[in-house]
């Protein structure tokens, strides 16, 4: 893999995973984190950067690399389109907000419309951890849970397994 191609995937990843401003889905290490951990159904997906981590270890196919690299470009185009009306929105509110007596229905409307891509975000990117999850067989998925790191509560020793 070249490194301008490294790099643009590298920068897609982001983009997929990280928009800049949105809300991510709680705690999941490449979705975001809120303040009391993710919550347990994102334990059941796996980010593009761990499969990407691991495939040679998981046995990723042909097929399942292109399914996961078009799912992974999908998702940017809609991050960066919701990006877009994130930051529309968001100046909006602040224009709005920056007045001396603000406008509170023109403000609460434009909030709910900043929350309402917030959750855009958050939907896209998770839809992107499931079809990921949907494109592996059952033993890959084993095979990528060894790989997850643990969180200071759960026993067994924290990260991944020595290498074989």
């Amino acid at each position: 893999m070249s490194g301008g191609w490294r790099r643009a995937l590298a920068v897609a990843l982001v983009a997929a995973v990280a928009p800049a401003r949105a809300q991510p889905l709680g705690g999941h290490p490449d979705v975001g984190g809120g303040p009391h951990g993710s919550p347990p159904f994102m334990n059941e997906v796996f980010s593009p950067k761990m499969v990407m981590e691991h495939q040679q270890e998981i046995g990723l196919r042909p097929d399942q690399l292109e399914a996961i690299k078009t799912a992974m470009a999908d998702t940017q185009q809609k991050l960066l389109d919701l990006q877009w009306r994130l930051d529309a929105e968001t100046e909006a509110l602040a224009k709005l907000v920056a007045a001396d007596r603000v406008d509170e229905a023109a403000a609460v409307a434009t909030l709910d419309r900043v929350t309402a891509i917030e959750r855009d975000v958050k939907r896209v990117n998770f839809a992107l951890l499931v079809a990921i999850k949907n494109r592996l067989d059952p033993e890959q998925q084993a095979k990528l849970r060894v790989y997850r790191p643990r969180r200071p509560h759960e026993p067994g020793p924290p990260g991944p397994p020595p290498p074989h």
